[in-house]
């Protein structure tokens, strides 16, 4: 039986939203799970996530460039069955070796569909195709996603906590199977067979993704910028829900216990994340050259202040503020550099230079995070969260070299 293949638009922001609800379902809770049932402290909380980020590290090449020869929809397909499967595992066993066996399944399910799916898309549309716009649209549909995902979790977790990981994973495993009938894949042509030479295919493409980045200093330095982002995140994305259930007492309004002020906390973060991202769409076109380095300029300076104010703040609502700021300049950001990336690479590189961005996410995770995680033993958690605001200082100079060179550039050609 064959079913018919959907236009890739629908499929696209389809997929974020699934994606956004089982995400959410899983992360709204996936702290306070590690803490009070798996009773992880800081340096395992950081562990865990280098565990993913390793898996990330390691295959993160490999699988994009899979996905550039053979087939972008099946490494799409194939991630996000492994993440539900990673997600799933988590929940089931409170334990830190199967939470650090979980986190890595994730990881490389991640790696199949990072820089595969936004290489799909543009594909897809075409270079005219309004790759960028669909990108932010993606976004809000993750984040209304997120949205039911977060009600959902909230209430499982009430009646049990490992509920609300266990869903949220089998609600992507779910995703990965309805893909497999209603993904298109027209745009893209892998290599013929008869000229793959499998492994020479996956290193000249390998080798052809890293020469592009090292030819274009834009590209090098965003890749640079997002090593310091990844080192960066990783201790504050571990720590902040630890430094809140030990440094503050829960305001008892309506008899709200901890575990419905995290769900609040993600639900103010996606109803903002929608509206500013609504706004970022109508107010700016992120195609244009020029606006994506205008916008991550502040974006990573209001970040940089938020993790500070968080780490320094003795008061709850000041600190909440701060984790909301982060959150939200994050996601709204996200499809920016995506946006970004995809205007500087061929397409036959898309994936592949995705995948070497992500990679340095990670390699950024797996080298300082645990760094992190060690201040966070010695000294305290709070000294772990300055560190990360510390981080943030190398790409706010990145961004202003790469804007004095933009600078510089007009004016020679109005010469």
């Amino acid at each position: 039986m064959r079913f018919k293949k959907f236009d890739p638009i629908p499929v696209y922001l389809l997929m974020g939203f699934v994606e956004g609800a089982g995400f959410a379902c899983f992360a709204t809770m996936a702290a306070v799970y590690r803490i009070t049932e798996a009773g992880l402290n800081p340096l395992e909380l950081i562990l865990v996530g280098t565990a993913l980020e390793a898996a990330v590290f390691l295959f993160e090449i490999p699988t994009g460039v899979v996905a550039d020869v053979f087939s972008r929809r099946l490494s799409l397909i194939i991630g996000f069955a492994l993440i539900g499967a990673g997600i799933m595992l988590e929940g089931a066993f409170p334990l830190f070796g199967t939470i650090l066996l979980a986190q890595a399944v994730w990881g490389v399910g991640y790696t199949f569909t990072s820089g595969a799916r936004q290489a799909w898309l543009a594909d897809e549309l075409g270079d005219d195709g309004g790759v960028g716009d669909v990108f932010l649209r993606g976004s809000q549909f993750t984040r209304m996603g997120g949205l039911l995902g977060i009600g959902l979790s909230v209430a499982l977790a009430s009646a049990f906590i490992a509920l609300s990981l266990i869903v949220g994973g089998a609600i992507i495993l779910c995703l990965a199977v309805v893909l497999v009938f209603v993904m298109p894949e027209r745009g893209f042509t892998p290599t013929p067979r008869s000229e793959r030479q499998t492994w020479n295919s996956l290193k000249t493409t390998l080798s052809s993704g890293i020469t592009a980045v090292r030819m274009h200093h834009v590209l090098m330095a965003v890749i640079v910028i997002e090593l310091f982002y990844g080192a960066s995140s990783e201790p504050f994305d571990r720590l902040w829900g630890k430094h809140m259930l030990d440094s503050f007492a829960f305001p008892a309004i309506w008899n709200l216990n901890f575990v419905v002020w995290f769900g609040i906390i993600e639900v103010i973060v996606l109803v903002f994340g929608i509206g500013a991202t609504a706004l970022l769409r109508r107010a700016v076109d992120v195609d244009l050259a020029g606006v994506p380095l205008r916008i991550l300029t502040g974006a990573n300076g209001l970040t940089m202040g938020a993790a500070l104010v968080f780490a320094l703040s003795g008061n709850f609502a000041l600190s909440v503020s701060m984790v909301l700021l982060t959150a939200l300049v994050r996601s709204a950001t996200g499809p920016v550099v995506d946006a970004w990336l995809n205007q500087m690479v061929e397409s036959r590189y898309k994936a592949t230079v995705f995948s070497l961005h992500s990679q340095s996410n990670a390699f950024g995770q797996v080298v300082l995070g645990p760094v992190m995680g060690g201040i966070a033993i010695l000294t305290s958690v709070r000294a772990a969260l300055i560190g990360v605001a510390i981080l943030l200082v190398p790409p706010q100079g990145i961004y202003a070299w790469l804007g004095l060179r933009r600078s510089e550039g007009d004016s020679e050609k109005q010469k």
